[in-house]
Parts: structure tokens; sequence; C-alpha cells
């Protein structure tokens, strides 16, 4: 009888340190980076919210993970990401430097970068074939951005005014003092829903002059890496069932 017993509990001893790990891991935060680029983040109020913010809570809902969302510049959220200090951050294009640091999910979304000018030139975008055919434009740019090196390129020969934002650029063509601003789709959507006097009052080429994939970065240093497979694979969900494409019109229409 005592064996019996000692068989029995010797048993669920094992059964406990089998599942101890998930439990443990269930427990544990995924740290995330955000950083202010409406209508992906946007903190208002010590409330995040945007796009990404839905994507993150969906994502890893999802995956029954807990997560940690904090807003830092983006260049010390990809610094924390570097160190292992965040785990990962919603919302990036590919670059061969983040590449040393950061594995990439599969693409979160497509984006597109379309020339805007000010809507009233018989209610037409500036269209081109080529690059080239912008060279003639005063062309406006954000501060630190890159616009793909075919663009980045071209703006060494034109005329170029920066500021720090995109929403200083399409002020400054309702105010023509720039022709054109190469800008991505969402964030002009976005923007415009935000400020009503933006509405109407702009028009975009018919063609993109690049399309961004945009991903989830994840920290190589992060235990989180383990998870890039499954990560995918509800990325995959969120796309098929709809959940991405109400999210963009959440904050873009």
């Amino acid at each position: 009888m005592v064996g019996i017993r000692a068989l029995i509990a010797l048993l669920l001893g094992i059964a406990f340190l089998a599942i101890l790990p998930f439990q443990a891991k269930s427990a544990d935060v995924v740290r995330l980076g955000a950083f202010n680029y409406p209508p992906f983040y946007h903190e208002e109020n010590g409330k995040i919210d945007g796009i990404a913010v839905d994507l993150v809570h969906e994502l890893f809902g999802r995956m029954h993970m807990k997560t940690s969302l904090t807003m830092y510049p983006l260049t010390r959220a990809l610094k924390y990401a570097k160190e292992g200090r965040l785990d990962g951050v919603m919302i990036l294009i590919k670059t061969k430097e983040r590449a040393s640091y950061l594995e990439y999910t599969a693409p979160v979304m497509t984006v597109r970068g379309l020339i805007w000018s000010k809507a009233d030139n018989g209610g037409c975008g500036v269209d081109f074939n080529r690059l080239e055919d912008l060279k003639s434009y005063k062309i406006g740019v954000t501060l630190g951005y890159s616009y793909g090196q075919a663009m980045d390129d071209l703006l060494k020969t034109m005329r170029v005014e920066a500021v720090a934002s995109d929403y200083l650029n399409y002020k400054k063509l309702l105010a023509n003092r720039i022709d054109i601003f190469p800008g991505n789709e969402i964030v002009a959507r976005g923007l415009f829903k935000q400020y009503p006097e933006f509405r109407g009052q702009f028009v975009h080429s018919n063609r993109s002059f690049i399309e961004w994939e945009l991903h989830m970065g994840i920290s190589k240093a992060s235990g989180l890496v383990r998870e890039i497979n499954r990560i995918n694979l509800t990325i995959a969900d969120l796309k098929a069932e709809g959940v991405l494409d109400r999210a963009v019109k959440k904050y873009t229409e």
C-alpha cells in the first residue's frame, strides 16, 4: 500500500514539473517598445493607442502572453532592443544595421509611399513615370527619415526643405511652401482623420515610389525569438480574419 502511494506521489510530482515551465512562461511579460508614429502609435494623457497597439494586444492575447508597452524615441527603443532590455518593437522596416541585433517576423503589413500635393491642380495628383520626373519640384521631407535608396539619392539633386514631422510637411503644402511630399499612405490618412482642416485638401500620385514592408523586430537577446514561428502563424490568422484591416480602418477612416 505504501509503495502504491509513493508511486502516485512520484507521478504527480513528475506531472507538476512537466507543466511548470509552461506556467512560468505564461506568467512572463513581453516587454515591447513603442514610438511616436501616429496612427501606428499615439500617446495622450499617458495612454498609448494606435494600429500597432491593437495588433500587439490581439497577437499576444491569442498566444496567452502578457505584454508591457512603453513609449520611447525610436532610437532609444532600438537601443534597448539591441541590449536585450526590450523583447521587441512592432512595425519596423528592415535595415542591414538592425538585422545585426533583431530577428524579423513575417511582414505584418505593406504600406505604399505616395507623392502628395495640394488639391488645387484640377483634383489631379502629381504623376510620374520615373523618379527623375520629380526633379523640378520643391519637395518636403521629414528629418531623420529614409524614403528608400532610390528616393534618397534623388533628393540629393532636388530642392529640399526638411522639418520635424509629416504633420508640418502637410502644413507647408497647404501654405504653398513646398510642391510635393513623399508620405506614407497610412500615416497620411491617420493625420487627415486627426486634423479636420486637412480633409479633402490633398491628392496623391497614382503610383507609389516605394512599398514598405513593416515587421515586428524581436531582440536576438530575448527568449521571444523561440516564439517567432508561433508569432508568424498568428500574424497570418490576423490578416486572414480581417483583424488587421479593421485596425487600420479604425484609425484612418
